[in-house]
């Protein structure tokens, strides 16, 4: 489906916007890792975030990094093109072990969650502060985690 993963992420985050408005940082740098995006909001009193790693095909490597993004983030995201799909979804449970989301991806219209990880909190309350203070000037988020999450 696409070419590189430039163009993935370009058409991923048209389906942010379109679905989400503008409620994620993209490729967000000083943590464990630079997730591709990441996902917010406010969730009760606090903030809730949700780390995506996007891949064409190599879903070994990206479980990697979204495990590490479980150290800033309440849940974690693989999301790899929907045409390797296939390799990933013979290896699902490795992502429930690890409780680790898994997902397709084709267009902003099409996005398909396979594996549905349950809601933590992050594994370093340090990490999570530094996210909070980067959004902490964009002020109110347009939608709750809760339409994400259902």
């Amino acid at each position: 489906m696409f070419n590189s993963e430039q163009e993935m992420s370009i058409q991923f985050e048209k389906f942010l916007k379109t679905n989400f408005g503008n409620t994620f940082l993209k490729e967000q740098t000083g943590l464990f890792g630079v997730p591709d995006f990441v996902f917010y909001s406010k969730y009760e009193e606090d903030y809730a975030f949700i780390s995506f790693e996007l891949k064409l095909k190599n879903w070994k490597r990206a479980a990697k990094q979204a495990f590490r993004y479980k150290s800033f983030s309440n849940a974690s995201y693989v999301v790899i093109d929907s045409n390797y799909e296939k390799a990933a979804l013979k290896n699902i449970d490795f992502f429930k072990q690890y409780n680790i989301g898994l997902a397709s991806f084709i267009n902003e219209n099409f996005f398909k969650i396979y594996f549905k990880p349950t809601f933590n909190e992050p594994f370093s309350k340090n990490l999570k502060l530094k996210l909070v203070d980067s959004i902490s000037h964009v002020g109110k988020t347009k939608n709750n985690i809760d339409s994400f999450w259902s």
